[in-house]
Parts: C-alpha cells; sequence; structure tokens
C-alpha cells in the first residue's frame, strides 16, 4: 500500500525505454513507486503508463485500451506516442484516457501525472511541429557495447523468471537464483544510470530533456478543472493567442472571403472582438440568467455580441471625417449597425453557449461527451473558432458596405491593394458572385454530403476545409431551388450506375460485332484481294 504521498505507477513500454523513463521520474520525485511487471495481479497502480512506440492502427490501439481499462478499472491511463508518430507526422486519435502525449520529456510526464492523479486531464492536441534533430551521428563502440551488454542482461533476467515460475526447482537453486537476480537488475540500473544519454539512440529520442533533440510541443492542455467554465478558459486563451499573433499572407483578389479584404490588424481585432464578447455574454449570462431563462433572449443576446465586436474595430477615440464632420467611429458603427445576418455554414450557437453555461455533456454525433475529454475540446474548439472567424466574415461584410462610398473609412480599414474603386467594386462582386453559387449549389450538394465548411487561419492564411457531420435537420430547411440542387444529385446517384452498366453493356457488343463481325469481313475481303494478286502473278 501506498502513502498519501506516494503515487503508483505501472510502465508498459519496451524494456529500455521503461528502464530509462522509471530512473528518469524516480530522480525528479522521489515519492513515485515504479512497476515494469505487468504479470502482478494484485497490483492496482494509480497510473498506467502505456508507451506506443509503433504505430499499426487507430483501432488496434482502441481494442489495448479497453482491455487495459477491463483488467485496471480503478487505475488512470496515461498514454505516450513515440516512434512513429514523430517520423511521419500521424495525427494524433481521438482516445477516452485521462492522458495523452507526444513525445514528451520526463519532467512534462511528471506533470502530467499529478494533473491526473488529482482528478484533471492531460492531452495533446495535435501532431503539427517539426522534429529538429541534431545531425546523426555513427554509433559509437562503446554504444554497441553498452546495448549489447543491457539486451544480455534482459535475456539472462528472462531466463531466471523462468526457472523460477516452476515448480520442480528446488528451493535452494531458487535462493541462487533470486541472488543472481538482484545482481543483473542492480547491474542493468547502474549502467543505465551512468550511461543513460546513450540510450538515446535505442529508445527513438523519448522522454529526452533535450530541446534540440525533442519536439517543441505547445500544444500539450492541463485541465485541472473539470468545470465547463475553466474548460470554456482554457479555449478561450488558446484562440486569443493563436488569432492575435496572426501574421496573415491573404490571397485578396482570388480570395472568396471577404474578411481577407480588410487590413491585417483589423482581421486578427475583428476575430478577437468576437471572441471577448463571447466570454463577456457567457459571464453575463451566468449572472444574470441563474434559471436558464436566457434562450427567451438570446437572439438579441447574439445580435449584441455582433454589434460590440464591430464596434470595437478601432481605438476607442479615433475620430475619422465623413464629409465636413470629425466623428468617433467606433460610436457611429454602434448606432447604424443593424445586421441580422447568418453564416448557415457556422453551427448555431448554442451548441456550444449551453453546454458550457450548464455543464453539461457535448453532443457529438450521438455521443454525449464531457467537455473535458479529448475529443470533446479539440470539437469544442473547432466550433467555436470557425464561429467566431464567420462572424467575423459576416461583419467584415458589413464594413465593406460602410465603405463603398467613404474614402477615409476605405483608407483605414480596407487592404491597401484594394483601394482604388475598381479594385474594390470587383474583390466585392467576386465576393457576392461566390456567395450566389456556395448558397444556391454548393451547400445544398454539402448538407446532402453530410459535409461542413470551416474556415480557420493555418500557415497565416485564411483557409476553407471540411468535416464530416450529420446535417439532416439542415437539409429539412432549404428552400425550393436548393431542394432541387440536392434532388438532381440523388437523380444522378441513382442513374449513374445504370448508365454505367448499360454503356458497359452497349459497348460489349460493338466490341463483339466489331471483332467478330465486321473483323471477320475485312478479314476474308483482304484474303480475297491477296489470293487475287496470287492468280495474276501466276499468269
Amino acid at each position: 500500500m501506498t502513502t498519501d504521498n506516494e503515487k503508483s505507477i505501472l510502465i508498459i513500454a519496451p524494456s529500455l525505454i521503461a528502464e530509462s523513463l522509471s530512473l528518469k521520474l524516480t530522480s525528479l520525485d522521489q515519492n513515485l513507486n515504479v512497476y515494469l511487471d505487468t504479470k502482478d495481479g494484485s497490483l492496482i497502480p494509480d497510473i498506467i503508463i502505456w508507451n506506443i512506440l509503433n504505430y499499426q492502427s487507430e483501432d488496434l490501439i482502441r481494442l489495448e485500451l479497453l482491455k487495459l481499462k477491463e483488467r485496471w478499472e480503478e487505475s488512470n491511463i496515461l498514454i505516450i506516442f513515440s516512434g512513429d508518430f514523430i517520423k511521419e507526422n500521424i495525427p494524433l486519435p481521438n482516445l477516452t484516457s485521462e492522458g495523452l502525449l507526444l513525445n514528451p520529456t520526463a519532467s512534462k510526464v511528471l506533470s502530467a501525472i499529478d494533473t491526473i492523479i488529482d482528478g484533471g486531464r492531460v492531452f495533446d492536441i495535435e501532431n503539427s511541429k517539426s522534429l529538429t534533430t541534431k545531425k546523426t551521428n555513427t554509433i559509437s563502440f562503446n554504444q554497441k557495447l553498452l546495448s549489447s551488454g543491457l539486451k544480455q542482461i534482459d535475456k539472462e533476467i528472462n531466463k531466471i523468471f523462468h526457472y523460477l515460475n516452476k515448480d520442480f526447482i528446488p528451493e535452494i537453486y531458487k535462493f541462487v537464483l533470486r541472488g543472481r537476480l538482484r545482481e543483473l537488475v542492480t547491474a542493468k540500473s547502474l549502467l543505465i544510470f551512468l550511461w543513460g544519454n546513450s540510450l538515446d539512440l535505442y529508445t527513438e529520442e523519448t522522454f529526452s530533456d533535450e530541446k534540440e533533440n525533442n519536439i517543441l510541443n505547445e500544444e500539450t492542455i492541463f485541465i485541472n478543472n473539470k468545470d465547463s467554465i475553466e474548460i470554456w478558459k482554457l479555449i478561450f486563451e488558446r484562440l486569443t493567442k493563436k488569432y492575435a499573433k496572426a501574421n496573415l499572407d491573404s490571397e485578396f483578389l482570388d480570395s472568396t472571403i471577404i474578411l481577407s479584404g480588410l487590413k491585417k490588424e483589423y482581421i486578427s481585432r475583428l476575430i478577437c472582438n468576437t471572441l471577448n464578447e463571447i466570454d463577456n455574454l457567457l459571464k453575463n449570462i451566468k449572472e444574470s440568467y441563474p434559471d436558464n431563462s436566457y434562450q427567451e433572449e438570446f437572439n438579441s443576446l447574439i445580435n449584441q455580441l455582433k454589434k460590440n465586436s464591430i464596434s470595437n474595430i478601432t481605438e476607442k477615440y479615433l475620430r475619422i471625417r465623413k464629409g465636413n464632420i470629425s466623428i468617433n467611429l467606433n460610436e457611429y458603427i454602434f448606432n447604424i449597425f443593424n445586421s441580422e445576418e447568418n453564416d448557415s455554414e457556422a453551427h448555431n450557437s448554442l451548441i456550444f453557449i449551453d453546454p458550457i453555461i450548464n455543464n453539461k455533456p457535448l453532443d457529438i454525433d450521438g455521443k454525449l461527451l464531457p467537455l473535458y475529454e479529448t475529443e470533446s475540446f479539440k470539437y469544442l474548439e473547432s466550433i467555436i473558432s470557425n464561429w467566431a472567424i464567420r462572424t467575423s466574415n459576416t461583419l467584415a461584410s458589413e464594413i465593406f458596405n460602410y465603405c463603398s462610398n467613404w474614402n477615409e473609412l476605405r483608407n483605414l480599414l480596407i487592404n491597401p491593394k484594394l483601394q482604388s474603386t475598381r479594385n474594390f467594386e470587383r474583390f466585392r462582386n467576386s465576393i457576392n458572385n461566390y456567395n450566389r453559387w456556395h448558397n444556391n449549389i454548393y451547400m445544398p450538394i454539402y448538407l446532402y454530403e453530410s459535409k461542413r465548411e470551416y474556415i480557420d487561419i493555418v500557415d497565416n492564411k485564411l483557409i476553407r476545409y471540411f468535416k464530416n457531420e450529420n446535417r439532416e435537420k439542415d437539409l429539412e430547411n432549404l428552400e425550393w431551388f436548393q431542394r432541387q440542387v440536392t434532388l438532381i444529385v440523388e437523380i444522378r446517384d441513382a442513374l449513374a450506375p445504370q448508365l454505367e452498366i448499360a454503356i458497359k453493356y452497349i459497348g460489349n457488343i460493338f466490341v463483339t460485332l466489331l471483332t467478330k463481325v465486321v473483323g471477320k469481313g475485312i478479314g476474308l475481303i483482304g484474303k480475297g484481294i491477296i489470293q487475287g494478286l496470287g492468280r495474276s502473278n501466276q499468269k
């Protein structure tokens, strides 16, 4: 039994990696009791550290994870990916474990252990960082000797365990074998302690504390408090940090996103304003609507959110000329803004507002997952990010409307490449044409294919991408013309296989006709001509 300060850890990993991690963890925290033997049925560890070195498939990992949970129901599981994940940049799977890390340092593993034992969650968001490594050095003779020695020791230890488990072995021999086992374990531990740095060559650089040999992963999420408001704070801080630092490199004239037509600083400011207003809205609802009555006024609250976001696009005291007078721009926009335009590809804001307010699980395609789980956290962050950017995009459309007959405002907010009246109008027309095609043609097809379009900032560029989602409810709300588009697609899908079969059948008939009938006929004619030529030559 362990004391309150002690923590029992079971490491499931290849031998050298397990030994190396065990020594590094125990050197950082003396209260850790680390076990490497999974055969002890009485052991109930606080945390099981499962190191996955060679990735095969997500389904196999899920199956093995279920087996671990069935065997150790009361234990938390920390999964650590290394090896193939680092080399091949494999996307991290969504697993329902208490922790999920990618090639962490030993100190990060220790922090994860403390967080998980205290009831929290730890996981890496994505595998997107590049690995910076030193040039590969030739393995020295000493390193080869070390590796060979450790393998021989492991072989001898396995042999001893094999004989110790035999009933026919006399006790006196077992006594001698146990002494030999202690010697081997001590020798192995001493070698690893003295030459631990050389083990990086044989452990795929796992748990190295050297930054040049390790992924500088800043995507690790430490959830110390499972409360939904705390989850929102983490997401809010992450997204604000991401978009505030975005140094956008937009392609203006070829873009289909009107937000890209603003100056870079105002793109970031508008998105961050929207995120700030979401934060203010959540605080206001928590304080002013304790009985969950906010849903009755929800649309009004969202319109107020948009109004506040766009009216703080510039500094508070900025004044700009309009005609012959100087006006406060933010105040002016606040007074004239009256748009209720919504982006149909954005999620209903209640989908993420309600779980955060009421600390409820998130509905992900029929699965109810707590917000602190890895999958739900990623999903929640993605829909909030998409909603904030798409809302900012609709607000940018309003800004372009204000700028159409206001040159001073255009010079202030619009990208310099669009300053001329011609480029400005061409850009707006391009956006309008795209929106018409998107709303009437593309979007119904996306709904029918159960896809949703997302907008995000990747590599300092605004991009569109798609995710598969159930959108049956959106399909039911389509207008007449949009329904006809989906009907045409359905008819095409129904007829295409039949037409393919018919064309294939007709093609086979033509092939048979040409080869068996026409071909033979041509062959006979050719044969007759040759025979006729032969007779003429004989004459």
